[in-house]
């Protein structure tokens, strides 16, 4: 991944982070300025409330007294209803609604929740949303939302009163806002303040992780290159050297048993002759020297068949076909082994891939590899070996139809037939690729062997 597109990356998850941060900010501040509007509005509306009505809290008024009526009515509509406060009630411990400029509910008895008694009981208003559905907020359904505000006042006898107020909710959210707009465009400088120093850290991380990518495939290809470098040497060092001297055996051998067998044929019958010091020594008979002739042609022929393994095994480690004519080619050959073996087998592949040297070694072993696990341990009837290349990636699929073996999150049961796949799973994650196999117990297994062109 390039500098660039890792910093665009970054900057796209920042300016998303960013939205998400600032969504988050100005909602958690408009709601924090909501609350704080609520709390200053009760306050402020209680305690006005309480000094202004506080003259027509008597207990004439208690009583449903005409005089004390019409002085709380005035007070009401001239120092306490506006736009902002719509309606009033004034309240008994036991529910009943002594006064409210709605005359309908005066003498009506609701029962008081919880913190209303509360606040008739310790004295410290309360607010909240009114409860539009509840019965005795009737006659208040068509103001919509609104804040209603509790204070406690007194009777001059001390008898405790609750003084109920509704306020207009919108008046209330509106001094919010007008302080969410005051704070938010700071809180959103803020945030974008702070992306803009972080592009200059990610560039520079983005490069250092770059680099540090970069010499990481670069090591890669080298171990690679050097692996197979050495394989071909190996396989020079075994074609000119230990091949050539078998092979050399083994056509003494075959001279010697030809010998043998003529000296058997020609009628030797264990007589005697004479020895280097003239001496008389016995000879062997017919059938020693018959039977030195078949131990004979057999070492040679167990040398031929030496030199036939050493020379499959040359061709494993280094074939030519992977040098000459390319992945596909090599593949389709190593394929023709499972056919040998009885198994009916399927190749799909491109008759060209490019693929690098060192990827191409990398990917010819793994089919190596699960070619010769379906031969020594699927006992499968058929098998079918695809190669796939992609944008940026070349992947070597074999699957077979064979008796399977348990696979614990992606990798198989410990054993020794499969320390291959171990070893062809490091080879995997070194090239900076991944290997997974799908198997079970007479299911078959699927081994993908998958890297990337660069």
């Amino acid at each position: 991944m390039s500098v660039g597109l890792a910093l665009a990356q970054f900057g796209g998850a920042g300016v998303v982070a960013l939205v998400l941060l600032a969504v988050i900010g100005v909602s958690t501040l408009r709601r924090a300025a909501v609350d704080h509007e609520v709390a200053q509005a009760t306050q402020f509306v209680a305690a006005r409330a309480n000094l202004r009505f506080a003259p027509a809290v008597t207990d004439a008024l208690v009583n449903g007294d005409p005089a004390a009526m019409a002085l709380a009515d005035r007070i009401a509509r001239e120092q306490l209803l506006s736009d902002r406060v719509v309606r009033i009630k004034l309240w008994t411990r036991d529910g009943r609604i002594v006064y409210s400029d709605e005359p309908r509910l005066i003498n009506q008895t609701f029962p008081l929740a919880a913190a209303d008694l509360a606040t008739l009981k310790v004295g410290k208003p309360n607010a909240g949303l009114s409860r539009l559905q509840d019965p005795e907020n009737a006659y208040e359904r068509s103001y919509g939302r609104l804040l209603q505000v509790y204070e406690r006042v007194e009777t001059p006898s001390g008898r405790p009163m609750l003084l109920e107020l509704y306020l207009r909710f919108d008046s209330v959210t509106a001094n919010a806002q007008a302080l969410g707009r005051a704070v938010a465009p700071a809180f959103l400088l803020a945030l974008l303040a702070l992306e803009i120093l972080q592009l200059p850290l990610a560039w520079r991380l983005a490069r250092r992780i770059g680099a540090g990518h970069r010499e990481r495939e670069a090591l890669n290809r080298r171990a690679l290159e050097a692996s197979d470098h050495e394989r071909r040497r190996i396989a020079r060092d075994l074609h000119d050297g230990v091949v050539q001297s078998l092979a050399g055996v083994s056509y003494a051998l075959t001279a010697v048993g030809a010998e043998l067998r003529r000296l058997a044929d020609a009628g030797v019958d264990g007589g005697s002759f004479a020895g280097p010091d003239r001496g008389a020594v016995a000879g062997p008979d017919r059938g020693a020297v018959a039977g030195l002739a078949g131990a004979v042609t057999e070492a040679a022929r167990s040398t031929r068949q030496n030199i036939a393994e050493l020379r499959s095994l040359i061709f494993d480690i280094n074939p030519p076909s992977l040098h000459q004519l390319g992945l596909p080619a090599a593949v389709r050959e190593l394929a023709a082994s499972l056919t040998e073996a009885g198994i009916e087998v399927t190749v799909e592949a491109p008759a060209f891939v490019t693929v690098p040297p060192e990827r191409a070694g990398a990917l010819y072993r793994a089919a190596q590899e699960g070619v010769r696990n379906i031969i020594n341990h699927s006992h499968a009837s058929t098998a079918k070996i695809t190669i796939e290349q992609r944008a940026g990636l070349v992947r070597l699929t074999i699957v077979d139809d064979g008796i399977g073996f348990g696979v614990a999150d992606g990798v198989p049961a410990a054993g020794r037939e499969h320390f291959g796949l171990t070893l062809l799973d490091d080879l995997a994650t070194d090239s900076g690729g991944r290997m997974t196999i799908q198997s079970a117990p007479g299911r078959g297994t699927t081994l993908q062997f998958g890297l990337p062109l660069t």
